[in-house]
């Protein structure tokens, strides 16, 4: 049994209204043969045992009380719809991640108090390469990918919140914040209940006609396209700019670039009124930039330190329940740092087993009124823009910003967001 320590933001925080939960969704050219994905999930499960786990509470020797992670050796979970297994219950054998299929299509849900997007990939790698041999090719090349059989790195296992703290950080002075424009507050059309998921197809190569080499990556690429429009919308605010809450891996810069661990973070990059009427290209140095600062390896180590000071702090209150009850709130607090949120893991990277790909996408459960996921494979990027407006007026800007440099954004489909709850 460990202890969680990297990750108790997310179990103080989840409960029934945040699931702090991730899906992919990975669509193939052919429906998808259940039993052959049973096999492949049970393959996939012993190369990853420390995600072969439940969630349990426990105390120390003051009374304490914890979460911890024990192994848990009963199968994970595929459920046979598109409706995802509740996570950390009987319906999910209480792993803290399970599958689901439908017609051509395999969805992972997993709890981001058990990893991260980075994470996810991985173990999603193992299952297409290990579904796909059998569904369609038993000589499958295995490269970049991780099997069961393999040695295990211990680097995996790697927590850094429980290895000694480094000592002379010396982070970069970051410009003060301007106040982000607060979209559950000043948004230009209704807020709904409800999140609605409008999954978007770009060409690679338009994006990368306009982030490679110097110019910003895609997701900052796609981070500032949103500002600008968002700007457009609100060009009447004056003292609020739009604000792309950026996430980013922690992992090169804590040293523990295997780890399993959630081990994700953000950088805030505002539009400001100065840069609002420069030309894209200045604006995209700019936000290269504030990348390039913010992600320094000193700043992302003391980010990471002073989250782990605030879980401590937290930790004081002795019981679970007092400290899910210090977390009310949190959300208005956390949202109101921010406009939007971009995300983006990379590239699928799927190895010999994209070519049966015709489609990748992620959903997440949504802190914001708007939230952008970002996922590669095939040659397409998939824009998964999770929205709780009530009208398009954001996402017809967004596209406007798009066409004017001849990028050709492709409506895929779009529903009502689906993705798994927990049982916390």
């Amino acid at each position: 049994m460990k202890q969680i320590i990297s990750e108790r933001f997310y179990t103080y925080w989840a409960d029934s209204q945040h699931s702090w939960t991730v899906r992919f969704i990975t669509t193939l050219c052919d429906d998808i043969d259940r039993g052959m994905l049973q096999e492949a999930v049970a393959a996939t499960q012993q190369r990853y045992p420390y995600y072969s786990v439940r969630l349990r509470k426990t105390a120390d020797a003051e009374g304490r009380e914890h979460y911890a992670l024990d192994e848990n050796p009963l199968p994970w979970v595929v459920m046979p719809s598109r409706q995802p297994a509740c996570l950390v219950s009987p319906e999910s054998n209480h792993h803290l991640l399970a599958f689901a299929c439908w017609d051509n299509c395999i969805a992972i849900d997993f709890f981001h108090a058990l990893t991260d997007g980075t994470g996810g990939y991985n173990v999603l790698r193992t299952l297409l390469y290990e579904y796909c041999r059998r569904r369609y090719d038993s000589g499958l090349s295995r490269e970049g990918v991780r099997i069961a059989g393999d040695i295990i790195s211990p680097e995996e296992w790697m927590d850094p919140g429980s290895m000694p703290r480094p000592q002379n950080l010396s982070p970069l002075p970051v410009p003060p914040m301007p106040r982000p424009i607060n979209l559950n507050k000043e948004a230009v059309a209704p807020l709904s209940d409800t999140t609605e998921t409008v999954c978007i197809e770009i060409d690679e190569k338009q994006v990368m006609k306009y982030a490679s080499g110097e110019a910003p990556p895609p997701a900052t690429l796609v981070s500032l396209l949103t500002a600008r429009a968002i700007a457009r919308l609100h060009g009447d605010t004056t003292d609020a700019v739009p604000m792309t809450t950026l996430a980013i891996n922690q992992r090169p810069a804590l040293g523990v670039p295997q780890s399993s661990h959630t081990l994700a973070a953000s950088l805030r990059l505002p539009l400001n009124s100065e840069m609002k009427d420069m030309p894209l290209d200045m604006q995209q140095t700019i936000f290269r930039g504030m990348v390039v600062l913010q992600s320094n390896t000193d700043n992302v180590a003391s980010t990471f330190w002073q989250m782990r000071d605030g879980m401590d702090q937290l930790d004081r209150i002795p019981t679970l329940a007092g400290r899910h009850q210090a977390m009310v709130g949190a959300d208005g607090r956390a949202s109101g740092a921010g406009t939007f949120v971009v995300s983006y893991v990379g590239k699928g990277r799927f190895g010999a087993a994209e070519r049966y790909i015709t489609h990748f996408c992620t959903e997440v459960w949504p802190l914001y009124p708007l939230t952008i996921e970002m996922s590669a494979a095939g040659g397409k990027f998939c824009i998964s823009w999770m929205q709780r407006f009530s009208t398009d007026v954001y996402l017809e800007a967004l596209f406007d910003e798009m066409h004017q440099l001849g990028i050709t954004p492709t409506i895929v489909w779009r529903r009502p967001l689906l993705v798994a709850s927990v049982a916390i």
